[in-house]
């Protein structure tokens, strides 16, 4: 299932877990609301960079079909 998936994809899912693993931190208190919100804010960043980087090759492909 998972060998079908896109770099952005993998992304995608790394995110939700990392996410999933700094929102139980916060609840748990091990880290502060406002940590917990720049490290979801710079693995967003990351995601988006990837996202960008794959979208280009989307219009590439598009084009090709075309």
């Amino acid at each position: 299932m998972y060998e079908t998936l896109t770099e952005f994809e993998r992304a995608l899912a790394r995110f939700g877990d990392k996410v999933a693993l700094i929102a139980g931190l916060e609840v748990s208190d091990k880290i502060s609301p406002e940590e917990a919100y720049q490290q979801i804010k710079e693995l967003y960043k990351e995601l988006k960079s990837i996202r960008k980087v794959e979208k280009k090759t989307w219009v590439k492909d598009t084009e090709v079909d075309m």
